[in-house]
């Protein structure tokens, strides 16, 4: 749950690990905030491993099993929401003309980057909204169901994780080796998946344990055939299962509870991928992959063109092509039922098997952007309006 997905793909580096749609260059950056003002995060591409019980192949040591989830008092009260007609916006009170949001798997959360974009962030939560101050250039891409924020830091070569609770921001660890680590998804168990750059600008997926945010541990990735030993995840389920992509984006990519991995299918005709979104039986994510991306000076591969977005069921095994007009850099978000929420340039859609259903836009605004969507069917995203206004909207589309 994050800004733009298909930004977030960026494979990994000449494996390419993705760009998580915090857009990972200024002019990316600079670009997104033209036209839609928000980096989807998350999610988003958002994407996805250890928080159930991944086992997972640190370097050097055995395979391990992610810890029990931290506990967690339950939320007084979900941020307010005016009753609406299903599916009609609803302005977010104190979050104004953001540059990157991310909303939680249950809705309760949500976080925005303001456009000064000098470190604060405004968490929405379910005492209200709050500001403070943490990295400067730090764009959200993810945050969980105990108000718990991943995000990252644009640098000159690449980008640098972050993990920000009670206000404060601590870099990830980086594994041995590595030149820098980008974060890209946490789930409730508090669990962070991402990749580091290795030298010769190669990418491994990365779990971060809920506060062992200094000892990474790198997803067990195929040595040989397409993957050659990269790897990068994008998404992690509530159970523990990361979805991303092996052989920088050669191959669409599932890492079970159990630690082992499998392939996606992809449609015929349509080689490569990366998935980015996990929720239940479902995951999202680009396929077409070399043909739709470029890889930057750093490694990490990005959106070049228009993507080719898929829905994945993992109970059968199904791949199918999201139909939705022209994708503008991918799909936003993915509901428990298997809805896909789509950016379609000036407008939104919700895809599913029985069509598509536009997003209204709010009176005055020409552009829509979305930047994630809930598992109770809160979608989250910005609006533009004349003189670029911006603000930041809700869709209740359970």
């Amino acid at each position: 749950m994050s800004s733009n997905p298909f930004a977030v793909l960026a494979r990994e580096d000449v494996p390419e690990s993705r760009v998580a749609l915090d857009a990972v260059i200024a002019a990316g950056r600079a670009r997104v905030r033209r036209r839609r003002a928000v980096t989807v995060g998350a999610a988003a591409v958002a994407v996805v491993l250890v928080a159930g019980g991944v086992a997972l192949a640190a370097a050097g040591s055995d395979p391990v099993r992610p810890a029990p989830a931290p506990a967690q008092s339950a939320p007084s009260a979900a941020p307010s929401r005016s009753a609406a007609p299903a599916c009609e916006p609803v302005r977010i009170a104190g979050l104004d003309r953001p540059v990157g949001i991310a909303v939680d798997a249950s809705g309760q959360y949500l976080v925005g980057t303001p456009e000064a974009f000098d470190g604060s962030l405004t968490l929405i939560g379910p005492k209200g909204p709050r500001t403070f101050r943490v990295t400067k250039g730090l764009m959200p891409s993810g945050i969980n169901g105990s108000g718990v924020i991943v995000g990252n830091v644009t640098s000159t070569a690449d980008m640098d994780g972050y993990v920000v609770e009670n206000d404060t921001s601590t870099r990830l660890g980086l594994p041995a080796g590595a030149l820098n680590v980008r974060a890209g998804a946490i789930n409730d168990a508090g669990d962070v998946v991402g990749d580091a750059r290795m030298p010769g600008n190669r990418f491994r997926a990365v779990v971060w344990r809920y506060h062992q945010w200094s000892q990474p541990q790198l997803l067990a990735t195929p040595s040989g055939g397409v993957a050659g030993g990269q790897s990068a995840a994008y998404g992690i389920a509530a159970d523990g299962r990361i979805v991303g992509n092996v052989g920088n984006g050669a191959t669409p990519y599932l890492w079970k509870t159990d630690g082992t991995g499998a392939p996606l299918p992809v449609p015929a005709g349509k080689p490569g991928g990366n998935a980015v979104r996990i929720v239940g039986d479902w995951a999202d994510g680009a396929v077409n992959y070399t043909a739709a991306t470029v890889t930057l000076p750093g490694g990490r591969r990005v959106g070049r063109d228009e993507p080719t977005w898929v829905r994945w069921n993992l109970r059968t095994g199904e791949v199918q092509v999201v139909e939705a007009g022209h994708p503008s850099m991918g799909a936003a978000g993915l509901l428990p039922d298997g809805r896909v929420v789509v950016n379609v340039y000036d407008h939104a859609a919700v895809w599913s098997d029985t069509g598509v259903t536009r997003l209204a836009l709010p009176e005055g605004s020409s552009q829509v952007q979305i930047a994630g969507a809930a598992g109770d069917g809160t979608i989250v995203g910005y609006t533009v309006g004349d003189g670029d206004a911006r603000a930041a909207y809700r869709w209740n589309c359970g």
